[in-house]
């Protein structure tokens, strides 16, 4: 389980629905929520987490910053390859942004076809039903 700690920029809630809003190391997150406790509030310090299979890559091709145009994950972080598991089937790759590092784990076919190294500067997806509060942190 990959864990960040970020802060709570913004809640908008409608009804029992909420989307939060963090900043983690200057880039913005966004998590889906059916419930909150009452201690999630704007400009509170929390620890985020996420599991490595909830964690896709993308590699940009030239001229391609981003892909906030053509996909609907609300979370795309530019992260670094820092390593490289590679299994028969699955393969770990670790990523770092910030002081931070995602594990996502993809398929071995998925780094071969997007040809990922260590080094490599590539996107990290991570929907934002897929992004939970694991603590709020005492201030």
């Amino acid at each position: 389980m990959s864990q960040l700690t970020a802060s709570i920029e913004s809640i908008e809630s409608v009804e029992s629905l909420n989307i939060i809003t963090f900043n983690c190391a200057g880039q913005k997150l966004k998590m889906v929520s059916l419930e909150l406790n009452k201690t999630v509030q704007r400009g509170k310090n929390v620890i985020l987490a996420c599991k490595p299979t909830s964690v896709a890559i993308a590699k940009p091709t030239t001229g391609t910053e981003d892909f906030s145009s053509i996909l609907s994950y609300a979370n795309q972080i530019k992260v670094k390859i820092v390593s490289l598991q590679v299994g028969q089937l699955l393969c770990s790759v670790l990523l770092s942004f910030g002081d931070f590092t995602l594990e996502s784990i993809v398929s071995t076919d998925a780094v071969e076809r997007l040809q990922l190294n260590e080094g490599d500067e590539v996107i990290a997806l991570i929907k934002a039903n897929e992004l939970s509060i694991l603590e709020v942190l005492d201030d």
